[in-house]
């Protein structure tokens, strides 16, 4: 149990070393801490340097490490703390409490039902999520969600929300060009930037800087995210690598 982040560093710290981690005998990787889990792309990645299967969860220090988890379908995380925790979803700029329904999106927001030391009242976690509230086959009920970005993070391009970790999810899938790890370059101080937005895309391992490339992922971005980006292409171990949380903005 571990960050994606620290999954995907090992990954490549146990190859350098020679270490055959895909034979080892872990079968199952889970991932909590930050967004990364539930990214097909990432997720594939994780598995493929694993050999094992990867499922995510999600809490909250401050509430329950371990609020939310995926069943063995992997169609978003469960809430497992229900009569303990009760949550809401609220748009994140102006407060507003949102309907909890099958495709809504928002910042969710938990409160204690049971905790009688410290607690705490409907609490922002800034994970802004996706919920899911169609039956799930393993039969368990009520709802589901898959985090896509934190609010803290979100950066506002020309009045589009733009997610640093969705924009890693479009460029993980241009591997095995690319090694899947960004950093977003914000020009400006603050929240709202003007377009294009730099992005920092690091090529694979033995991969050289190509314009085509660059220019198939900036199209991408536009097509899936609706935002103008200009794509910079690094060499292979040009970004940071975490043992912890993945920095995707260089703030």
């Amino acid at each position: 149990m571990l960050t994606p982040s620290y999954a995907a560093y090992l990954i490549e710290s146990a190859r350098e070393r020679g270490i055959d981690l895909a034979g080892s005998s872990v079968q199952r990787v889970l991932v909590a801490g930050e967004p990364g889990g539930g990214e097909p792309a990432f997720r594939a990645r994780l598995e493929q340097g694993w050999e094992a299967t990867v499922t995510e969860a999600m809490g909250i220090g401050d509430l329950g490490i371990s609020l939310w988890g995926e069943c063995e379908h992997r169609d978003g995380m469960h809430l497992g703390a229900r009569g303990f925790v009760f949550p809401e979803l609220i748009d994140p700029a102006s407060g507003q409490a949102l309907e909890l329904g099958d495709g809504a999106t928002g910042e969710l927001v938990l409160s204690h039902l049971r905790h009688r030391a410290a607690p705490l009242l409907r609490f922002r976690t800034r994970d802004h999520v996706d919920v899911r509230m169609s039956p799930c086959p393993c039969g368990r009920t009520g709802p589901r969600v898959r985090c896509i970005g934190r609010t803290d993070d979100m950066l506002i391009v020309r009045g589009v929300n733009v997610f640093p970790s969705a924009l890693r999810e479009v460029v993980g899938g241009f591997a095995p060009r690319v090694s899947g790890n960004i950093l977003v370059h914000p020009s400006a101080p603050g929240v709202k930037q003007e377009p294009p937005l730099p992005v920092a895309v690091e090529l694979a391992e033995g991969a050289t800087a190509d314009g085509e490339l660059a220019e198939a992922i900036r199209d991408r971005l536009r097509h899936v995210l609706v935002v103008q980006t200009r794509v910079d292409l690094v060499p292979w171990g040009s970004l940071r690598r975490s043992e912890d949380k993945s920095k995707l903005v260089n703030h």
